[in-house]
């Protein structure tokens, strides 16, 4: 059966007894037991990417055991947690101007072709549909 692992809110807290993990992370080792918030801790993982691959293992993929305190929870959850990295992506152009050049593109190409079915000249007036229509005239 495969761990079943779920995000953590912001704020939420996470113990983790102190190993090998927390000490390369840079963590102090004056205390047999770290509380930190999910922000702290992400923080400090991006931190410290230049980690031994056994320890990458743990962190990204084995999971490091710990307690968490949840939202809304009466007490402290054993488990373990891991980083799972997300990669995002914001456009350079608001997802509305992509739209109406996508949209301004297919008019244009409607109108180039000549496909007097299209949608948009059934329900857009067009500056061209009188031209279009002197010459449909003159040619039949």
């Amino acid at each position: 059966m495969e761990n079943q692992y779920e995000p953590l809110e912001t704020g939420e807290v996470i113990q983790v007894e102190f190993s090998p993990v927390p000490e390369t992370l840079g963590l102090s080792s004056y205390f047999t037991v770290l509380f930190l918030d999910t922000d702290h801790f992400a923080t400090i993982v991006q931190d410290n990417l230049d980690v031994s691959d056994e320890i990458k293992e743990q962190i990204f993929e084995e999971g490091v055991d710990c307690k968490v305190l949840k939202y809304g929870a009466k007490e402290w959850q054993s488990g373990k947690i891991k980083v799972k990295v997300t990669v995002e992506f914001c456009p350079d152009e608001p997802e509305e101007k992509i739209e109406e050049k996508a949209s301004s593109q297919s008019e244009n190409e409607a109108e180039n072709s000549g496909d007097n079915n299209s949608e948009y000249l059934e329900t857009e007036v067009s500056p061209l549909d009188d031209l279009r229509q002197k010459f449909n005239q003159e040619n039949q």
